[in-house]
């Protein structure tokens, strides 16, 4: 399996008919638009863009409306969460089953009931908010004992109450000592503050007034009549009504949450009548007709076709062709088996491929299962990854997204497994009799040729696909410049190593130094061909023979596939060399010990598969792509809308 064939469609089709032809292909899905309004050559026809209709700004009224609801509910929703709601799933509808229930619903009852209440709870949280700021200010002043109602409209005097700053309090009152027909007095201080009353007949109302500026003074009103004391009692009694009343609405507004699953189908609803509307933007038009462009599946023309016979009851045209390998706007889709479309994410993670070239899920799926067991390296981390992932896809009602990303560890853990009993690893050294085929804590040397020999297959596989793509494009001459002069150069210079390091017959170790010279030789000669000067082409030579250097880089970093797994496997010895040490403390010690292992070995499984999961993605993103990988290709858009809610099958 490998990226869908594609075919690019041009279809001509009354503007009077947009709407049904548009509502035929969303049940059809597999519809890329191409956006005509870059196509400046269309437009010097006289064609122009077409307008988004203006039944989109109702659609996004409602969709105003409807996530309203949804905010203000999620909040009380009842239904299951966490493991629960993973294992019950999303609810799947086909996109008819969608528009059927969509259409019989009117949201408008529960949203004018919800928007009421809430307005509701909205006034009744403000008025709180001035009472507390009310209490606040009467604070300070519940010394005074007397009712502020008779405090109030005195003909022969003037009450002022306010603040003074505290240091400034000496000068003040021997300023105002002066005053024969003035009574002041100090209600209560704060931290930098005097709360200050004062009442001075209207002979002295100026003076007073003067002495008070001088001194900083803020004038301060003091709500109520009664006096402050009994205000606040007041005011916290109202807060307890507006408590009480605040409950009550919110348990109106806790029974509309019911309606939560209706609303989030409606809302999936009115997102893919949108994208309907707006996807009409790619589309030019002459007066009556729109002209409509875009990508298909090869093998779905058929059902495109009747889509949209479907929906022409007047004349139309429709042009279907195969797409040109060369042309780079054809949008990527990836059809792999069961197996390798659980390693797809890699794949879009990194870039996806270009038309023109090849898929790569399946060309690294079985290196990336081989280097992620050789790093997690135990059966009892497996056998844990097995178990769980055979629960989630047995019991657990999962997205697409969600299954392939569990399979994807599903099928990871045989290779855990696998290299456990080649190392003789259960949760460490849990069984240290266990038989093995390599002891990772005698054998690291062993380990790391079997890394190196590893790395130097991925390589050379890498290498030869690059010249597959080349001799598949007939440019026999560059697969043997960029690929089989490669070969020659890295053989030649591993067997010239080797004979080093193992005695051998004079003739192999000529042999190997005779390979690696005609293998360097032809990259110099070869490597700046593209440039069109002598020097250009001899510096383009030297400069990608450095290029043997990155090789060498590349050869080292295959050790990580032993180091990683000698980590993992180290530190589980270690948590059960913690728990022999306490287990034999009796119960308490057993029960320690036992939290000691079940917490210590999930952190292990966790770092282990996490590293793993890290590096192995680095050895197929650097070591491997980087030798035939180019990407850059862009999505093959599907006409639905990404669901938040549903599952939209």
């Amino acid at each position: 399996m490998a990226i869908v064939k594609m075919s690019d469609f041009s279809l001509f089709a009354f503007d009077s008919e947009r709407d049904d032809l548009l509502h035929e292909l969303q049940k059809f899905e597999y519809v890329h638009f191409t956006d005509l309004d870059k196509d400046e050559t269309l437009k010097e026809e006289g064609l122009t863009t077409v307008t988004v209709p203006h039944s989109i700004v109702t659609v996004d009224e409602d969709l105003v409306k409807v996530r309203y609801v949804l905010d203000n509910l999620a909040k009380y929703d009842t239904r299951e969460t966490g493991m629960k709601a993973m294992i019950k799933g999303k609810t799947s509808l086909t996109f008819t089953e969608l528009e059927n229930i969509a259409s019989s619903y009117d949201y408008r009852p529960v949203y004018d009931d919800l928007r009421a209440n809430m307005l509701k709870i909205d006034g009744l949280g403000q008025e709180e908010m001035r009472l507390r700021s009310e209490m606040e200010e009467l604070r300070p002043w519940t010394g005074l004992k007397v009712p502020m109602k008779e405090m109030r409209g005195f003909e022969q005097s003037e009450i002022f109450t306010g603040t003074v700053p505290k240091k400034f309090k000496d000068k003040l009152f021997n300023e105002l000592l002066p005053f024969e027909f003035t009574h002041y007095e100090v209600i209560s201080e704060g931290k930098d503050d005097l709360y200050l009353l004062a009442i001075a007949s209207k002979g002295e109302r100026d003076a007073l007034n003067e002495v008070l500026r001088n001194n900083s003074y803020s004038s301060l009103r003091i709500s109520g009549d009664e006096e402050p004391e009994m205000e606040i009692h007041r005011i916290k009694a109202r807060m307890e009504e507006l408590k009480t009343e605040r409950t009550a609405l919110r348990e109106k507004v806790k029974t509309l949450s019911s309606h939560l699953a209706d609303f989030e189908i409606y809302y999936e609803y009115l997102m893919n009548r949108k994208l309907r509307l707006l996807v009409s933007e790619n589309f030019l038009k002459t007066e009556s007709v729109n002209v409509i462009r875009g990508y298909i599946p090869t093998d779905m023309k058929e059902q495109f076709t009747e889509a949209v016979v479907k929906s022409q009851k007047n004349a139309y045209y429709l042009d279907i062709q195969d797409s040109e390998e060369e042309n780079e706007s054809v949008p990527i889709l990836l059809k792999n088996s069961r197996m390798n479309s659980s390693f797809e994410s890699l794949t879009t993670m990194y870039a996806l491929p270009q038309y023109s070239e090849v898929d790569p899920t399946p060309l690294f799926a079985p290196f990336y299962l081989i280097f992620f067991g050789m790093m997690v390296a135990d059966l009892g981390y497996g056998a844990l990854m097995l178990i769980g992932t055979i629960l989630a896809l047995k019991y657990a009602k999962l997205a697409p997204a969600q299954e392939k990303f569990i399979r994807f560890f599903f099928y990871l853990s045989f290779s855990t497994m696998a290299w456990g009993l080649i190392y003789g690893s259960v949760f460490g050294d849990l069984f240290p009799n266990m038989p093995r085929l390599v002891n990772p804590a005698t054998d690291y040397m062993a380990l790391l040729i079997i890394s190196i020999v590893f790395g130097l297959i991925h390589i050379y596989f890498a290498l030869g696909i690059k010249a597959y793509l080349y001799i598949r494009n007939k440019d026999f001459i560059g697969a043997v410049y960029d690929v089989g002069f490669w070969y020659l150069a890295l053989t030649g210079g591993i067997g010239f190593i080797l004979t080093i390091l193992v005695p051998v017959a004079p003739l192999l170790k000529t042999a190997a130094l005779v390979v690696m010279a005609v293998g360097m030789v032809g990259i110099v000669v070869t490597g700046g061909r593209e440039n069109e000067s002598i020097v250009g082409k001899a510096a383009g030579g030297f400069y990608s023979l450095y290029g043997i250097s990155s090789y060498v880089g590349d050869f080292v970093s295959y050790s990580r596939l032993m180091a990683l797994g000698l980590a993992g496997g180290f530190i589980a010895t270690a948590i059960n060399m913690m728990v022999k040490m306490v287990s034999g403390m009796g119960i308490i010690g057993i029960v320690f010990g036992l939290v000691i292992f079940v917490v210590g070995q999930g952190f292990n499984l966790f770092l282990s598969v996490l590293s793993a999961y890290v590096h192995t993605s680095r050895l197929t993103y650097v070591e491997f792509f980087g030798k035939f990988y180019a990407g850059g290709g862009k999505e093959f858009k599907l006409f639905k809308n990404k669901s938040k809610y549903i599952n939209l099958t």
